[in-house]
């Protein structure tokens, strides 16, 4: 049976709920998506161009505009309050208490804050695996290692959500011991992950912890050990285009902070154009557009295979989408004829070359399934008016990638 939403209807009598299925409102999410397309194939027509139309452009920026105003609307009627999955979670700490034997405060903060129902549906799993090993391995052992820091006898477990730009922040902090970075550099190194003599950033260990299989428990409970829980959590995060934040110090506790898009259906995107080829990336992810000089660009391998950029006296590393993707021209041309596009991920800032910065567009997403699923470092494909189709850049993963 499909999901059912409730939506407001707003009345002079008051806030009446309806229920309808998701099914029927990403039907019209779909049919929202089709009519942006045609609208703007239809504004855009090359056949208009010469045509002295008396009013033409005021009348297709108001229907650009009303069509911008119903994919909100829509966007919208897909959103359910994040509280709905927190509650789940509550429900389960009495459980975690008794199985762990340890007290656990649950704080909930920011229950209100609204999610798209998709995301809702499939969060449920992950987080439960993220507040488990949160009471589990987060905790102290017993309340007599608590009380003997400084801390009070019952461990605070805080799950808090809130709405940053166009992304939704969901976070599971605890108060609890911190992350055991000795422990899991030495398992990391144990299984290639780092170098033995390599001393990577705390930012770097804590993302092994997401690795398949790994973990750094001695023993496998019903709460946690298998080393599976996180690495689910990766991969739906992947999965609805979000990403992953840890921070951890010893003694104060761990937060890990979720990041997802309001919507998965709509994205506000800049269009790129490289040769032939069109991108485009979230407007958020971009940090800044900057046009290199000559003296900017610094080659620091001899077969000049890698390049950094240096953008006021900080050296960013080059990545060139020529030699990510398959099919694209061979011989690359020197940055300080191109346009660089200067991504914030978490592994640091990168510089990604293009030709040509073409427009600002809220553009419909389709995944990529079936063979075009093996696509590196995209989130999907984007429809475009003009019936082009884009890719979709995933910054996180292509600056992971390419730093391999």
């Amino acid at each position: 049976m499909a999901a059912e939403v409730e939506t407001t209807s707003e009345k002079t009598t008051g806030g009446a709920l309806l229920r309808v299925s998701s099914d029927k409102i990403g039907r019209l999410m779909d049919l929202v998506g089709e009519l942006s397309l045609s609208v703007s194939e239809t504004i855009n027509s090359p056949e208009l161009a010469d045509l002295d139309l008396m009013g033409f452009e005021a009348a297709a920026h108001r229907l650009s505009m009303i069509v911008r105003e119903v994919q909100d609307a829509a966007t919208e009627l897909r959103l359910v309050p994040v509280g709905e999955v927190f509650r789940r979670l509550k429900r389960m700490i009495r459980e975690l208490e008794r199985e762990t034997g340890k007290k656990i405060e649950l704080v909930i903060k920011g229950d209100e804050t609204a999610i798209d129902k998709l995301v809702a549906d499939r969060l449920y799993d992950p987080l439960l695996h993220v507040v488990r090993n949160a009471a589990d391995h987060g905790l102290e052992a017993t309340t007599a290692d608590r009380v003997a820091v400084g801390k009070s006898e019952s461990g605070k477990i805080t799950l808090a959500a809130a709405q940053v730009g166009s992304e939704v922040r969901i976070q599971v902090i605890d108060d609890g011991r911190g992350l055991n970075r000795d422990r899991i550099l030495k398992k990391a190194r144990e299984r290639g992950l780092f170098g033995p003599e390599e001393e990577p950033e705390n930012s770097a260990v804590w993302k092994v912890i997401f690795e398949p299989g790994f973990s750094t428990a001695e023993a496998v409970t019903t709460l946690s050990g298998r080393g599976v829980g996180m690495d689910v959590l990766n991969q739906t995060m992947k999965d609805l285009r979000g990403r992953i934040a840890v921070d951890s110090n010893p003694g104060e506790g761990t937060a890990v902070s979720l990041h997802i898009p309001v919507s998965l259906a709509f994205l506000d995107s800049i269009l790129l154009r490289l040769g032939e080829k069109l991108f485009t990336v979230p407007v958020d992810d971009i940090q800044e557009i900057v046009k290199p000089g000559g003296s900017d660009t610094v080659s620091i391998s001899a077969d000049h295979d890698t390049e950094m950029l240096k953008l006021r006296g900080v050296f960013v590393p080059v990545c060139r989408l020529e030699r990510f993707y398959r099919g694209m021209r061979q011989e690359l041309k020197p940055l300080s004829q191109m346009v660089a596009i200067i991504f914030n991920t978490a592994n640091g800032a990168i510089a990604v070359p293009v030709d040509e910065v073409l427009d600002r567009q809220q553009v419909v997403m389709k995944p990529l399934t079936g063979a075009l699923s093996s696509v590196r470092a995209s989130w999907g494909c984007a429809l475009l008016p003009s019936g082009e189709v884009a890719i979709v850049l995933d910054c996180e993963r292509l600056a992971l990638e390419s730093a391999r």
